[in-house]
């Protein structure tokens, strides 16, 4: 069973190359970029949403973000989204976090938002990005 999940589109399967992960829970961030490696895809993992700010400051570029929300630091996974639509606008960005309701999240800050613990990620975004193309 595919995890709840709101808007849009994260684009096709091919067109993500470079995916980069910011997520403090090792084993989820771990297993993320497992199983987007397997898929062939080229995977950087941060802990946090102020280490992947400064990789993006430094101009590295990524087809994908996947960010939790909450996260230590001075940023979240929401100060990064901001971040993204305005520095880099052409990155798609999936946010995976717990449980939200009791925080309004601003449906143009992502492109997709997964439910977690979410395993096997990769395979997982693969299915709901060809469930939205044979939807539209």
């Amino acid at each position: 069973m595919l995890p709840a999940f709101f808007s849009g589109s994260v684009g096709a399967v091919k067109d993500l190359t470079r995916v980069l992960i910011a997520e403090d829970e090792f084993l989820l961030r771990l297993d993320a970029a497992d199983s987007m490696r397997r898929l062939g895809w080229e995977v950087v993992e941060v802990s946090s949403a102020d280490e992947a700010m400064e990789l993006l400051r430094y101009r590295v570029t990524f087809d994908l973000l996947v960010t939790d929300i909450d996260m230590p630091g001075q940023a979240d996974g929401l100060d990064l989204a901001r971040y993204v639509r305005s520095a880099h606008s052409e990155m798609k960005i999936v946010i995976m976090s717990e449980d939200r309701a009791d925080r309004p999240i601003d449906p143009h800050l992502f492109e997709l938002m997964v439910v977690k613990p979410l395993w096997n990620v990769g395979e997982t975004l693969i299915k709901l990005m060809e469930a939205d193309r044979n939807a539209g």
